[in-house]
């Protein structure tokens, strides 16, 4: 008969087992350090970065337009051909992960052709015949970022202007073309508008590229105005433009916001609307931005007065108004055939 032999206690394996416990701790410890502090920061770092690099590429947009429509109008005073180019601008749409820590950050760029129509309307005369102008023009290309460490923004080449939104703001920051002289008591006017059209959108992290070629340029120059000038528009970015608007004219009148509600100056008023809507009145102009729901965008509206008779003390003439518009044709990631 078999004795059974007892189980003994033996402590030899106890070590190894908690130093083995102890350092899956530090490792853990470690990597809940990085994924925890160092991941969100390298992630905040590299979204920010990308952005910055991003308007560079949106401006250079921007510029490549403006060397276009310079071309083309310098070809025509010089009574020669236009040759059309077509630029290409590269725009890097979202930031690469962190491999295992974290997923890349995803952008999408696209092309609204129909989106944000821009109308600039006034009454001149010809021989005594009046002579209604309406001008339009419509498209934006938008770059939007989903960044989850840095703020979620958007980039958008409005009407030749590089705006950037956010969460807490939006501001224009490549200007367009908006030139206001005044000499004595007349009012030289110089407004270029940009209209798109085209087609094209891509979503991901690469590097894609925007490539625009104008299609043709069309600018007069309007004297004997009678009406006032408007510039309209809707877009989800009317505070960015009534901001511009706003400095723009400012200046150019010689407006401080000191006048603003003040009763020295009955003239001056400055009132909130909802939804950062705002309307802005002077002797010389007025800025109105109303928020549309249904549309969920702003429309805007910039009136410059014009006294052609010289009745009004604080109100100039309008002596000459430029408008020049531009078509571009747009293509986004895969270039195709512009026509």
């Amino acid at each position: 008969m078999k004795r059974i032999r007892r189980l003994q206690r033996d402590e030899s394996g106890v070590a190894s087992t908690v130093g083995t416990i102890m350092a899956l701790l530090v490792f853990l410890t470690f990597l809940s350090l990085i994924v925890n502090q160092y991941v969100p920061v390298w992630m905040k770092e590299a979204e920010a970065a990308h952005m910055s690099s991003a308007f560079g590429q949106m401006a250079a947009l921007k510029g490549n337009v403006d060397l276009q429509i310079l071309s083309a109008t310098t070809a025509e005073n010089a009574g020669l051909p236009y040759i059309p180019l077509t630029t290409f601008a590269p725009v890097t749409l979202g930031v690469d992960g962190i491999p295992i820590f974290t997923s890349p950050t995803i952008g999408e760029l696209g092309l609204r052709s129909a989106s944000s129509p821009w109308t600039t309307q006034f009454v001149y005369s010809i021989r005594g015949v009046p002579q209604a102008v309406n001008q339009p023009s419509s498209g934006r290309i938008t770059l939007d970022v989903f960044n989850r460490y840095f703020l979620h923004q958007t980039l958008i080449y409005e009407n030749g202007a590089v705006v950037r939104f956010q969460g807490d703001g939006q501001s224009i920051r490549a200007e367009p073309t908006l030139v206001i002289n005044i000499v004595d008591d007349s009012i030289e006017l110089a407004w270029t508008q940009i209209g798109l059209f085209g087609h094209g959108s891509v979503s991901g992290t690469t590097t894609e590229g925007i490539h625009a070629g104008l299609v043709g340029v069309d600018r007069q120059d309007y004297t004997g105005l009678t009406s006032d000038v408007w510039i309209n528009s809707t877009t989800p970015y009317g505070v960015a433009w009534v901001g511009f608007f706003n400095r723009t004219v400012a200046d150019a009148f010689g407006v401080p916001r000191e006048r603003f509600n003040n009763p020295l100056y009955p003239g001056y008023n400055y009132a909130l609307l909802a939804n950062d809507g705002v309307d802005i009145a002077t002797p010389f102009y007025r800025l109105r931005t109303t928020w549309n729901p249904q549309e969920f965008s702003y429309f805007l509206s910039v009136q410059i007065f014009n006294d052609p008779n010289g009745v009004n003390p604080f109100v100039g003439k309008v002596a000459v108004f430029r408008v020049q518009v531009a078509f571009v044709n747009i293509q986004i990631a895969d270039k195709g055939a512009l026509t």
